[in-house]
């Protein structure tokens, strides 16, 4: 049984001048994998944590909202989407979400790193029991490399990584893999891609929705907020391979979700004007 009394805090820096501090109870697990130290601590605030390279990757409290809020408001407004493309997402949260939408046919989950998935299993089966569904695939592979070798084409392809920035991520900011990206989506398809907190990184977002902005003519950004990352506020982008997409309808299980709703839709896009400086959108 875990020890109330021990001093035990994790501290998440953004860029090394601000962050978020959580007192733990106890740490569950701790490995490192052949890509990343995989931790999972209990925490007073949020639960169960999951970090990966020492960077709270998700938790109990929010990983819905984060999940929904990178899903609903691009699947809310494809009725017709039937393949998914989610790169990264070993955790299931996102393609969970994916599949509350029964025209959605195959989910074509890549993650590098297996044991990402096999922790999730075992801390987090809320969000990944859903990698056993049948219209799942799960390819363990660099999603980079995947982009290349794959092919098909989808109707939505989510990157599931808290921001296009980071180290694993680098690579999306060379050409080729933006046009990889855009060569599998097909007519009318939606990427999805995170741009990071604009208040701690407001350079590397704009950076990315540059480098989007020389592929996708019609690109709408919009804010989530998640309390366990640093900033508390995170820049989507929503880029459209087409014609911009109707408005969402209500399904009957939308009064099942934590956060997203077709009323909060417009809202998420208008953004304040503050972020669209940081943003480079005004």
């Amino acid at each position: 049984m875990a020890n109330e009394n021990l001093n035990l805090w994790l501290e998440d820096l953004y860029g090394d001048t601000a962050g978020l501090k959580l007192k733990l109870r106890d740490c569950l697990h701790s490995a490192t994998s052949p890509f990343q130290r995989i931790s999972v601590y209990d925490s007073h605030a949020f639960g169960k944590v999951l970090t990966l390279g020492g960077a709270i990757a998700l938790t109990d409290f929010d990983e819905a909202l984060y999940s929904e809020c990178l899903v609903h408001p691009s699947l809310s407004v494809m009725p017709n989407a039937e393949r998914v493309l989610i790169l990264g997402g070993g955790d299931g949260g996102v393609a969970r979400e994916v599949l509350r939408y029964s025209g959605v046919k195959k989910v074509t989950v890549v993650e590098i790193d297996r044991e990402v998935v096999d922790v999730c299993r075992k801390f987090f089966p809320t969000a990944a029991s859903c990698l056993n569904d049948a219209r799942v695939e799960l390819v363990i592979d660099d999603a980079h490399r995947y982009l290349r070798d794959c092919p098909h084409q989808f109707d939505v392809i989510i990157v599931d990584a808290c921001e296009l920035t980071n180290t694993a991520s680098d690579v999306f900011h060379a050409t080729s893999f933006a046009d990889s990206v855009f060569r599998r989506l097909k007519d009318g398809g939606i990427l999805v891609a995170p741009l990071g907190c604009p208040t701690f990184a407001a350079d590397d977002c704009r950076a990315t929705l540059r480098k989007l902005g020389e592929r996708f003519a019609k690109i709408g950004t919009y804010l989530m907020t998640i309390p366990s990352f640093p900033g508390g506020q995170w820049a989507v982008a929503r880029c459209v391979h087409g014609e911009v997409p109707a408005e969402p309808s209500t399904q009957p299980w939308h009064k099942d979700l934590r956060c997203w709703h077709p009323g909060f839709q417009s809202g998420m896009f208008a953004l304040p004007r503050n972020v669209q400086a940081q943003l480079g959108l005004r």
